[in-house]
């Protein structure tokens, strides 16, 4: 090991220690990427499903053949149809997030964004994409439709979870910002707390504050039943250790959702990672 490593090196931790691909250096790889990262490989794996499902039509249809020439031919419409479907919601997607004007949040469809996000884990895997940076990609496009289409909550009906890993003065100023708002608040140490969360306060919006990988692990679990928006922190000790984030953005988050005011002396009176 250098000894630029051994100096970084955290001897003080408890969490955090069990990250994969950790090295307990506080200098860790930064995960910020940008939305165009994730929409590349949301085509590729359109693509590729596209083309499993007519490979596989294709090396059926001989056997279907055998019970009437007919079942081939609807074979073969209900490929195209698919096909017309996926082409056209890929191209209503990708045109959504580089304009930012979503025309409606039913193009995120839930369901089918969780089972084209893991082909797109998959994919990213093979290619040597880092599934945080992906994550983080994921989420400045999803939490562009999620907020792009104004549906103000009430203020009891927004939960923010924050982890407990924040700084001191993070988690003072997001106190702050629930007294100013009124939102639903819970620090929560893992899933099984914020599932617990959620039951108790039936919340119509979740703000999600964690990791990219606790983030991703949530998100497939509540989003087809709760709408997300994932903010990831920010790690300049490593991982789990007075994380960070962008109160800024956050407050502006929550402002746009329950549609209060911005406060104007939110630069003078929050400070940022």
């Amino acid at each position: 090991m250098s000894e630029s490593i051994k100096k970084n090196r955290v001897s003080d931790r408890k969490l955090g220690d069990e990250w994969e691909d950790w090295d307990g250096t506080s200098a860790t790889e930064s995960t910020e990427s940008s939305a165009r990262l994730f929409m590349g490989l949301v085509v590729l794996a359109v693509a590729v499903l596209i083309g499993a499902v007519g490979l596989f039509i294709w090396l059926i249809s001989p056997r279907l053949s055998q019970y009437g020439p007919l079942w081939p031919k609807l074979l073969a419409f209900a490929f195209w149809a698919f096909a017309a479907v996926m082409i056209v919601w890929i191209i209503l997607f990708s045109w959504s997030a580089i304009t930012k004007r979503p025309l409606t949040r039913l193009i995120a469809v839930p369901r089918l964004i969780n089972r084209l996000l893991s082909l797109v884990v998959g994919l990213g895997k093979i290619l040597g994409v880092s599934t945080d940076r992906l994550t983080n990609s994921f989420l400045k496009v999803h939490n562009l439709f999620v907020t792009a289409v104004p549906t103000l909550i009430p203020a009891d009906r927004l939960l923010v979870l924050m982890p407990r890993c924040l700084t001191r003065e993070n988690n003072a100023r997001l106190r702050q910002l629930r007294d100013r708002h009124g939102f639903k608040m819970a620090v929560c140490d893992g899933g099984a707390a914020a599932r617990k969360s959620i039951r108790e306060t039936r919340p119509k919006l979740v703000l999600a504050i964690a990791c990219e990988r606790d983030l991703i692990s949530g998100f497939r679990e509540v989003n087809p039943f709760v709408p997300v928006i994932g903010i990831p922190n920010q790690r300049p000790e490593g991982p789990c250790k007075n994380t960070c984030i962008d109160l800024t953005h956050l407050e502006e988050t929550v402002a746009r959702c329950l549609g209060d005011p911005p406060d104007d002396r939110l630069d003078k009176r929050i400070e940022n990672c």
